[in-house]
């Protein structure tokens, strides 16, 4: 119980050595500190709005290009629901293809 009573101790005789800043002093650094944590979350709120936009814009542009490359569904191949007939007319159309191709 000693040691607790002689560090309190201690820590009084320690605190009347701090020298505290006067009123006028702490409240222009006070000004000074809020000041550059207004600039410092604009500036990064700034980042944040310009890589959000740029962002969007670089996803809407690759999805543009995307559903340009993809190919237009025939109606008449959608209305066949028998996979039998889909695999033939499929196989038809690539011996067709490879016969054009060879011909050529």
């Amino acid at each position: 119980m000693s040691k607790i009573i002689k560090f309190i101790n201690e820590v009084r005789a320690e605190f009347k050595n701090i020298t505290w800043p006067k009123k006028e002093t702490l409240i222009q650094l006070s000004i000074v500190v809020i000041s550059i944590s207004i600039i410092v979350s604009i500036i990064l709120g700034g980042f944040d709005y310009l890589f959000t936009k740029s962002f969007a814009l670089l996803t809407q542009s690759l999805e543009k290009n995307q559903t340009q490359n993809t190919l237009p569904i025939d109606p008449k191949q959608s209305e066949s629901t028998d996979s039998a007939q889909t695999t033939e007319s499929a196989t038809s159309e690539i011996e067709n293809f490879n016969l054009e191709n060879i011909n050529n």
